[in-house]
C-alpha cells in the first residue's frame, strides 16, 4: 500500500463495520459491506496514486454519432425540468455531451478530474471546474439537471459526492446517471476477469439497490432505475484492439450494423428486455429526484 492511500475500516456510505472480503476480487482490494450490501475499494489512494494513473489520459477521446444522437435523446428528455436552464455534467470528459446541451439551448458547465481535459473543455468556450469540486463551487440549488456518465464508481466519498451534488441541484431537479452493474451478468460470468474491476480506478461498484439506497441518503427519489445491455466496451478493455483504440472504431463499426439493421435492432431489443427483467444489464441507468 502507499504510505498515503488510506485503509477503509468501515463502509464509506453506511458506516457499517462488518465487512467481507470477496477473494475473486483481493486484487482491487474489494469489500463487501455486509450491512447495506455495497462492494467497494477498501483503501483510498493517495493523491499520488490518482496523478499517476490519470496522467497517463491521452485525451484521444472517441467521438461517437450514435452516443451523440444518444445525448440529444436524453436532453430532449430532459425538458420538463427545464428551469433556470442550468445543467451540470460530472466527470463531463472533453466535452462532448456539453457541446450538445449549449446547442440545445443549455447553460452548460462541467467538472472533470484530469487537468488536460478540463483545458480542453474550456478550450471549447464551456465551463468547467477542476475535479474533485469544492462544495461551494456553485450556487446552492443553482441546476435544473445535473448528469453524470460513467462517474460514480471513480468516487472516493460517496457521501460528500452525493452531498455536493445535491447543493448544486434545486429541489425536485433531476440528477441522471450511468454506471456498471456489480449484479450484471458479464460479472457473474467473468468474476475477477471483469474489465471493470480496476484498482485505483474504480473504487465503488453499484447494484441498483445500492445505488438507490446511497443516494436516498442525501435526499434522491427514484423515478427509474433500469439496466441495459452488454458493453462491448467493456468486454474489449481486456482484448488487444489491432486499430489501437480499445475496440471503440469497430465497437462503433457494430453499433452501426445494428442501428441499420430490423432484425438486429429487434434482437438487442430482446436481449435488453431480458436483461432489464432480470437487473443483470451491464449498465444501470438511473433517474433521481432531489426531494423538495
Amino acid at each position: 500500500m502507499s504510505s498515503n492511500a488510506q485503509a477503509l475500516l468501515a463502509c464509506p456510505v453506511c458506516g457499517g463495520r462488518r465487512l467481507a472480503a470477496p477473494r475473486a476480487y483481493r486484487r482491487a482490494h474489494l469489500a463487501r459491506c455486509r450491512e447495506c450490501g455495497l462492494v467497494f475499494a477498501d483503501r483510498r489512494p493517495s493523491e499520488a496514486e490518482l496523478a499517476d494513473h490519470y496522467g497517463g489520459y491521452s485525451r484521444a477521446d472517441y467521438d461517437s454519432p450514435i452516443t451523440r444522437r444518444r445525448y440529444r435523446d436524453l436532453l430532449a428528455g430532459f425538458e420538463p425540468y427545464r428551469r433556470t436552464g442550468r445543467i451540470l455534467d460530472v466527470g463531463c470528459g472533453i466535452g462532448f455531451f456539453l457541446e450538445e446541451a449549449r446547442d440545445g439551448g443549455w447553460q452548460a458547465h462541467g467538472t472533470e478530474f484530469e487537468r488536460r481535459a478540463v483545458e480542453i473543455v474550456r478550450a471549447k468556450g464551456l465551463s468547467c471546474e477542476q475535479a474533485p469540486i469544492d462544495p461551494e463551487a456553485f450556487e446552492p440549488g443553482s441546476f435544473d439537471v445535473v448528469t453524470a456518465f460513467e462517474v460514480v464508481e471513480h468516487v472516493g466519498d460517496p457521501r460528500a459526492e452525493a452531498a455536493t451534488i445535491a447543493s448544486a441541484l434545486r429541489p425536485g431537479g433531476l440528477l441522471y446517471l450511468t454506471t456498471p452493474n456489480f449484479a450484471s451478468l458479464s460479472r457473474r460470468l467473468l468474476r475477477g476477469r471483469w474489465s471493470v474491476v480496476s484498482y485505483p480506478e474504480h473504487l465503488l461498484y453499484f447494484t441498483p439497490s445500492t445505488l438507490r439506497d446511497w443516494l436516498a441518503r442525501a435526499g434522491f427519489v427514484p423515478v427509474e432505475v433500469t439496466t441495459t445491455g452488454v458493453s462491448l466496451a467493456r468486454l474489449r478493455r481486456a482484448l488487444p484492439s489491432p486499430t489501437g483504440d480499445g475496440g471503440q472504431r469497430s465497437d462503433e463499426q457494430l453499433r452501426e450494423q445494428i442501428e441499420g439493421s430490423r432484425a438486429l435492432r429487434a434482437a438487442k431489443r430482446a436481449v435488453e428486455a431480458a436483461l432489464g427483467a432480470t437487473r443483470t444489464g451491464d449498465t444501470i441507468k438511473g433517474r433521481f429526484e432531489l426531494r423538495p
